[in-house]
């Protein structure tokens, strides 16, 4: 009790509260939780998800992930047949199709409707795509289908990352390869609580459990208002470590890559504060974070001052 307590304290140091306008939906998920959506004609539901998927779309295009690699990543990818792993509304995969210039684009996804809304969005656009309901640890396709993988911000999620990363594995052709960008568990923005709070570091001092029930605590003191964005179960699921989150390290990634033989092709190590869309402008952000870059290389420093695991991986 004491320490939900005090979780809940540091959590409202920083408290947010997210917007929701059917209009502008964003890129929340969540959204599709939301009565305003599930309880609306078909057309405005295809309306809500195109708007989810453009604004994905726009993100992309505003501030491309090719930033995160430090380098322009068409020349490795151009006229590609590759696979979105964790797709969302199917926005990003459709700005990396015209970007890249990929022959086919394929992706996958957890939810019905991320997909309805991908394919949507691709057809509309008229783009060589096809979007699944899978997971990564049982991807939907033959050996050797893909030449490129890429997957942003989505391995923290799936339930077992060695699972996944030899999925990836199998429906690489031979030479294929896997373009990865996620935080590690203990980059101090990426609890994965900012739907209540921006207080960093709270993953190093509380447990997962403590953290979900203090989360739980405040969604249900904020009643109704908060209904679309609750957890569907106030537990952490057998394979979660945090809030939606497995707890994956870098240096547990490190050791799995190494044990599933990837050959290493690119390993990026931005340090926190180098890159991001919430710091692009902040000049002082930008000083600061050139202070962190020989943490970066340094085992356990690097689970804090590393701002995303960032790899290219060939099979």
């Amino acid at each position: 009790m004491y320490t939900t307590a005090v979780a809940k304290k540091m959590m409202s140091l920083f408290e947010c509260t997210p917007l929701f306008n059917t209009n502008e939906p964003g890129e929340l998920s969540e959204i599709f939780n939301d009565d305003s959506f599930l309880n609306a004609t078909e057309t405005t539901k295809k309306s809500i998800m195109l708007k989810s998927s453009e604004a994905k779309y726009k993100s992309e295009l505003d501030y491309p992930w090719d930033i995160y690699f430090d380098r322009e990543l068409k020349p490795m990818l151009e006229g590609k047949v590759a696979l979105d792993l964790g797709c969302f509304t199917g926005g990003r995969g459709i700005a990396w199709y015209d970007r890249y210039n990929f022959k086919h684009i394929s992706g996958i996804d957890v939810k019905q409707v991320f997909i309805d809304a991908a394919n949507q969005f691709a057809s509309a656009r008229k783009v060589d795509a096809e979007f699944k309901l899978a997971i990564g640890e049982s991807l939907p396709y033959e050996d050797e289908s893909f030449d490129a993988i890429l997957s942003f911000d989505v391995f923290e999620h799936v339930q077992d990352i060695g699972e996944t990363l030899k999925e990836c594995h199998r429906v690489l052709k031979k030479g294929g390869r896997l373009f990865l960008v996620f935080p590690s568990y203990y980059q101090p923005l990426e609890h994965h609580l900012s739907l209540v709070t921006r207080t960093p570091f709270l993953q190093l001092f509380f447990s997962g459990q403590t953290l979900i029930k203090a989360y739980n605590e405040i969604l249900d003191e904020r009643g109704e208002q908060a209904y679309w964005y609750k957890r569907s179960s106030p537990d952490l699921e057998p394979w979660e470590k945090g809030n939606t989150i497995n707890g994956t390290t870098v240096s547990q990634f490190n050791s799995l890559i190494k044990e599933l033989n990837w050959r290493v092709v690119m390993n990026v190590k931005k340090p926190i504060g180098s890159i991001g869309r919430t710091v692009s402008d902040n000049k002082f952000i930008h000083l600061m974070s050139k202070l962190f870059i020989p943490l970066t290389l340094v085992p356990g420093a690097r689970e804090l001052f590393l701002h995303r695991i960032t790899y290219v991986l060939e099979k």
